[in-house]
């Protein structure tokens, strides 16, 4: 449970009471299906966010948000630079209203970089409880080039931001996801897997197992190193090694391969007295706390909007609503930016809701998400989840009040 101590900071002060509003919609600005339940608020966050809990208290599963990160800076969408104190007070406010929205399973995910990551830290500690903290993930998120080196001479180059991640209770679950290993790791297993199955459709005792660059020769490709490590990767399930097994040892069959169950039941395929390994099972790892894989090049051309300084990647939004959801499941952003959360999840089949303040929501936002529905979007994960368009969204806007159900 969250801290019955309360934090002290400069400026400190109760939260201030948000006057009730309610979501009105915007029938022009709604897209695709029309029974859609799909949303995207216009408006303070803080009174969308306390809307949003009279009718969606406990029901959302993954709750992501890119706040300010308060750098002291004033770009283009909006304003960076505000006292810290107050920063802490916004964060709070909002943090509370975020966790009433959160499913009992479900998980809190907050990315922000060093210049307010341990005061941050400490403030969700308080509002969701320090044992409910789950991870704190390090993200890659910037090349050694450009404009950072002009300060190597005073500081190291910034290259990561941080995501805290906390649910409602300790024993919340975050799923297990397996990556591809890093080309410096398979490149140990890659120099022994030097055989492929040349008829893989066939049964195991038909296979034909041959050198992968006479495969490869007969077949009028490359040969080159880059070449043969590139189809090895390529072809991962029929590529293959040997090696000993007390069990396959002792076996023995009329032909080079059989398939074999051995008594406790792990099937095997025997390989003229060895033990058959295929490098598809050597090419993924476990994810841990340190995510250096995920590309940002080119960022700003995913979603066809360009929002410089806090666009996300696609890739990091699939795997954090991997972690924490199933399809069907429910997703909210609070802070919306050009839209990234909500493409990625209506891309990969879960339901979502998304607010945003300012004026590009309009500009960037609606205009990516429609061509997600409309299935033009081609970029960031479409290929991956074999997008190809569906769904829909409605718009709403705030109004002060209580609606009239709830007045009457």
């Amino acid at each position: 449970m969250a801290s019955s101590i309360p934090l002290a900071w400069p400026g400190r002060r109760p939260p201030e009471p948000v006057p009730p509003h309610h979501l009105v919609p915007e029938p022009a600005h709604h897209h695709g299906d029309p029974d859609t339940d799909n949303r995207v608020i216009h408006g303070d966050n803080a009174p969308a966010l306390q809307a949003l809990a009279r009718t969606h208290r406990g029901r959302v599963h993954c709750i992501y948000i890119d706040p300010p990160y308060n750098t002291g800076s004033d770009h283009t969408h909006y304003t960076d630079a505000i006292a810290h104190g107050a920063w802490l007070s916004f964060m709070h406010d909002r943090l509370v209203l975020l966790r009433e929205l959160l499913h009992e399973d479900g998980l809190l995910f907050v990315q922000i970089d060093d210049r307010e990551l341990a005061y941050l830290q400490v403030l969700l500690d308080e509002v969701m409880g320090r044992g409910n903290r789950v991870n704190l993930i390090t993200v890659k998120m910037s090349e050694v080039s450009g404009v950072k080196m002009s300060h190597v001479g005073r500081r190291l180059p910034k290259l990561k931001e941080f995501v805290l991640v906390y649910g409602k209770r300790p024993d919340v679950p975050i799923r297990a996801l397996r990556v591809d290993k890093s080309p410096d790791k398979l490149a140990k297993y890659l120099k022994y897997y030097s055989k492929i199955i040349d008829n893989p459709s066939d049964p195991v005792e038909q296979w034909r197992i041959v050198p992968i660059r006479d495969h490869m020769k007969t077949r009028g490709l490359s040969t080159t190193k880059a070449s043969i490590r590139a189809y090895q990767l390529a072809e991962r399930t029929r590529v293959v090694y040997r090696t000993n097994n007390r069990l396959l040892a002792g076996l023995s069959f009329d032909t080079p391969t059989r398939r074999v169950v051995s008594p406790k039941g792990i099937d095997y395929v025997w390989w003229e007295g060895k033990q058959m390994l295929f490098l598809a099972d050597h090419c993924e790892e476990y994810l841990g706390d340190l995510w250096t894989d995920i590309s940002t090049i080119n960022l700003n051309k995913e979603g066809g909007v360009r929002f410089r300084y806090s666009k996300k990647p696609e890739a990091l939004l699939a795997r954090v609503i991997a972690m924490s959801t199933d399809p069907g499941d429910l997703v909210l952003d609070a802070f919306a930016g050009s839209g990234t959360t909500a493409a990625v999840a209506h891309k990969l089949g879960r339901r979502w809701m998304t607010i945003e303040q300012g004026d590009h929501c309009h500009t960037h936002l609606l205009p990516r998400l429609r061509s997600v529905v409309d299935g033009t979007d081609r970029g960031g994960i479409t290929e991956r989840a074999g997008w190809t368009g569906g769904g829909g969204f409605r718009v709403y806007t705030l109004s002060p009040g209580a609606p009239a159900a709830e007045r009457a």
